[in-house]
């Protein structure tokens, strides 16, 4: 009987001191992330500080310094416009005028990448501006002169700029709108062609160095940059995203918005992204639905900068895919 009430108080012992650690550890880990979440999403997704609210988030300025992120401005005739999101942000972009046929009804809507601003898109917009289009660059939500404070990885923003267009619809109602974005900037014109509000007058989308998902992007840079699992970092770095930036990683999602995109879709990438890996621009194509659809891969080409790499090809492919859908 002594033998047996040790034993049992033995148990008991050992019971309670494996969930204690169980209990310690969760504590630890739920802890560890929290703090690690926050930064994350800090370092990430807020842009600002207290000399510059307009600074971009410091991952991006880490990399890119101030002198580096100014680009000349189209020597085009242009005009502010202002647009009030969904969510009552003050949302600003710039509207060229092409030198000649300002009254064409080719528009193209340029969306930059992450950290940048609308400079960033000059070098596509000069391009269009000579083929007589109109050209429309905004910048992004929590980006540029535009209001907001995080930035949603192409979610929220893929809703601006299906408002864009229909400001663009209202303002010029024969207007046919390509929407053109690059890197982040592709993420969100590419989920905005499965927006049920999507205006009638955009007719194709041009996405250069897009990814499939928030989330997939992220568990790609954890694995090759920093060798980390992506469980659980992913899954609580998401949690605080959730809880600081109020959006999650999983609603920003272009491989399920192409499946379902309502124009035809360029997918364009450079065979040397290591940000974003040329098989997620060959995953995107091969599951996209949209009503035809194309795919150029640009040899050598870096993240963000194929129509550097390789211009001719770049601008010619982009125009006889864009043409038949601008009659």
């Amino acid at each position: 009987m002594k033998g047996d009430s040790m034993h049992k108080l033995f148990l008991s012992c050992l019971v309670t001191a494996v969930l204690t650690a169980i209990v310690v550890l969760a504590a630890f880990v739920m802890g560890t992330g929290y703090f690690v979440g926050n930064y994350a999403v800090h370092f990430g997704l807020e842009r600002g500080t207290v000399e510059n609210p307009q600074e971009p988030p410091r991952a991006y300025a880490l990399i890119m310094p101030p002198e580096a992120r100014h680009y000349d401005k189209p020597d085009f005739t242009n005009e502010e416009w202002t647009l009030t999101s969904r969510d009552k942000l003050q949302l600003k972009a710039t509207h060229f005028y092409p030198d000649e046929g300002k009254d064409s009804s080719k528009w193209v809507i340029i969306a930059h990448g992450y950290g940048c601003t609308q400079e960033n898109s000059y070098y596509l917009a000069t391009h269009y501006l000579r083929q007589g289009f109109h050209v429309l660059t905004p910048d992004l939500r929590a980006s540029g002169k535009s209001e907001g404070r995080y930035l949603t990885l192409g979610y929220r923003e893929s809703v601006d700029v299906v408002d864009w267009a229909k400001r663009i619809a209202l303002y010029y109602p024969q207007a046919k709108i390509i929407l053109h974005g690059v890197s982040m900037g592709a993420a969100t014109v590419m989920m905005a062609c499965d927006d049920d509000d999507l205006p009638e007058n955009v007719v194709a989308c041009v996405e250069e160095s897009g990814y499939t998902s928030a989330f997939d992007l992220l568990v790609h840079q954890i694995q090759e940059s920093l060798g980390l699992p992506a469980f659980p970092a992913m899954n609580l770095l998401d949690w605080r995203c959730q809880q600081v930036a109020g959006f999650s990683l999983n609603r920003a999602v272009p491989e399920v918005a192409v499946m379902h995109s309502r124009v035809p879709v360029l997918f364009i990438h450079g065979t040397k992204d290591a940000l974003v890996p040329p098989a997620m621009c060959e995953q995107l194509y091969r599951n996209a639905k949209a009503p035809d659809k194309m795919m150029l891969l640009i040899h050598d080409a870096v993240h963000g900068v194929a129509c550097q790499k390789d211009e001719k090809l770049y601008f010619r492919t982009v125009r006889e895919f864009t043409a038949p859908y601008m009659q």
